[in-house]
């Protein structure tokens, strides 16, 4: 059953991936209205910081002003020719050259420590934000319900986490930077129309030839980020699919149609890449032939009445206005063909969040978690809201009554005992917990979550990570070495110690290192070192050989002593041992 669930994950739509690179171009993705563009950058710098954000763009202002300053003191310098462009303040123009000279070095060099402090606070801000929004969102899917879960793609989860969260900051990141560009580009125009009277005209003219150009090549930068967003999942998932089972991929000799479906998919995003390549090329190609050509015929309109001086400062006064406006576009492009990876963060984040249907519950309080961890637990009562659900639609757990289910594969076993457990159908479960003097009831989704604690479970598929044996075994729980190596010579798994580091030898899953049966061992082993007070087992004695089932028969015997374990199974050694049988069908329950 757990298996199936699996398969319906990797079932989830691939939202239009297998489009050709030409299909791609003749349907592009629908382009969100600026509006809401606005809100999703609103909504972006809201979670970076708006305080950061203020003081990143007043750097940038005191830069750009020291950047103008020095400008205006070097044309001046320059220009002695008594041109109105070098028209400057006449305290300026009194100075001798020497002060002049070290009045320019010293802006420059303020100027390039303000820049040096700007660079190094925006990569700060960049960095943690990025890591802030993985952490956010690796919790929201653990604490998740399985409804929600059930909505999300493994390789959808690896391209937030991959791809889309460094696109957001980036794209945070470049509106940061359009922001400092444009006020730069203010302040730089400002100064002109002040100090340079007759270089304005160029200026202005050269700042039309670059919005002109802007408007004769867009760059469809959102639809295209779309298509990014699109093929990070795909790839994601494709990887996913390949690593995940290498073992299960070869047996299957899968590993060529895999590796065409991989080619297709980075074949689009080399188109992607491609587009975006041309696109810019053609837009920076369009501002420099209209810019020169522009100030070119202002030149020639001008005629003799310009001299050389002016002439040359025309020329590089009209490029610098149009690379200021370039960068103000560039960034805005850079940032829009980044943020739909922010829009695909927050609907998938959107999909883990407020569920109505859990917003109700009963929770237990710290103080009665506490007790309730401490306590003897003389009984669980578990029961369904379900009128819908197969039965059984309530279950009750005792020490020293072993509680079994058994019924056919496919039956529903794993999906009952993973609501019991408060792994599935969170919002439609209650639970009530006697202890040695009080009981507890409780319900929804924060409820099943304290419940987890609260529980071992041992899943049908256990799951290996790529840490140490210890680490697998007590995921971060401290217990003496001797209580370990005893459990695993107590259930036959005492070789894997004679690895070189023991215990602390990490694990390389590249491919599965251990026997389906081991990997099983393992799974139970960590459930009863957990030691809580119920223990959830399903299928304990799958993939063992008859002697390995029989010391599994015998812990869970021992432990049902003074626990209230529960567990579903096929063996019917297994099944001779419980107190209670509860046998499923497809249309009736036995007992």
């Amino acid at each position: 059953m757990a298996g199936e669930r699996q398969d319906r994950r990797r079932t989830v739509p691939s939202f239009g991936i297998a489009l050709t690179g030409q299909a791609l171009k003749s349907s592009p993705p629908k382009v969100l209205p600026r509006r809401q563009q606005l809100q999703l950058l609103k909504a972006l710098a809201r979670e970076a910081g708006w305080r950061q954000l203020s003081l990143q763009t007043l750097l940038s202002v005191v830069s750009s002003l020291l950047d103008i300053a020095g400008l205006g003191l070097a044309v001046s310098l320059l220009l002695s020719s008594g041109t109105d462009f070098a028209t400057s303040p006449t305290w300026l123009r009194e100075l001798p050259l020497s002060s002049s000279l070290v009045l320019l070095v010293g802006l420059i060099l303020a100027r390039g420590l303000i820049q040096a402090r700007v660079a190094v606070s925006r990569e700060w801000l960049r960095s943690g934000f990025t890591d802030r929004l993985r952490q956010q969102l690796l919790h929201e899917v653990f604490s998740a319900s399985s409804r929600q879960l059930d909505q999300l793609g493994r390789g959808d989860l690896l391209a937030l986490l991959m791809a889309d969260i460094t696109r957001s900051a980036m794209s945070l990141d470049q509106a940061l930077r359009m922001v400092q560009a444009l006020l730069a580009m203010l302040v730089y125009l400002i100064s002109v129309l002040v100090v340079g009277r007759t270089a304005a005209w160029p200026l202005l003219l050269a700042l039309a030839a670059t919005a002109s150009a802007a408007l004769l090549k867009r760059s469809g930068s959102w639809g295209l980020g779309r298509i990014q967003s699109r093929l990070n999942a795909a790839l994601q998932r494709t990887v996913g699919d390949g690593l995940h089972g290498l073992n299960a991929l070869r047996a299957a000799a899968a590993e060529v149609w895999l590796l065409n479906r991989f080619a297709r998919e980075t074949a689009k995003g080399r188109w992607l890449l491609r587009e975006r390549v041309r696109r810019r090329a053609g837009y920076n190609a369009w501002r420099d032939t209209l810019v020169v050509a522009i100030a070119g015929l202002w030149m020639l309109i001008q005629g003799e009445a310009l001299t050389a001086e002016v002439l040359a400062t025309t020329l590089v006064l009209a490029y610098r206005a149009g690379t200021s406006l370039s960068a103000v576009v560039q960034a805005r492009r850079l940032c829009l063909g980044s943020l739909p990876g922010y829009e695909a963060l927050r609907e998938r984040r959107q999909q883990l969040r407020a569920d109505p249907l859990l917003t109700f519950g009963t929770a237990l309080s710290e103080r009665s978690l506490q007790r309730l961890e401490l306590e003897h637990w003389s009984r669980l009562h578990w029961q369904s809201t379900d009128p819908g659900g197969a039965a059984p639609t309530s279950i009750s757990l005792q020490p020293n009554r072993l509680v079994a289910i058994t019924g056919a594969s496919g039956c529903g076993k794993t999906k009952l005992l993973d609501r019991i457990s408060g792994l599935h159908d969170e919002e439609k479960s209650f639970w009530t917990i006697h202890g040695q003097n009080t009981t507890f009831q409780l319900n929804g989704l924060a409820a099943a979550q304290q419940l987890r604690g609260l529980m071992a479970c041992a899943p049908q598929h256990a799951a290996l990570f790529e840490a140490s044996l210890r680490d697998n075994l007590l995921l971060g729980a401290d217990l003496a070495d001797q209580t370990i190596k005893e459990w695993l010579h107590r259930l036959g798994l005492e070789h894997l110690l004679d690895r070189q580091e023991g215990l602390d030898t990490p694990m390389s899953l590249a491919q599965t290192p251990f026997s389906g049966g081991e990997i099983h061992r393992l799974g139970l082993l960590r459930a009863w070192l957990r030691s809580r007070p119920v223990e959830v087992l399903d299928e304990p004695t799958a993939f063992l050989d008859a002697s390995a089932s029989q010391r599994v028969r015998e812990v869970i015997l021992e432990r049902s002593r003074e626990r209230l374990v529960l567990f579903s199974s096929h063996d019917p050694d297994l099944l001779k041992q419980a107190d209670v049988v509860i046998e499923l069908t497809s249309s009736e329950l036995k007992v």
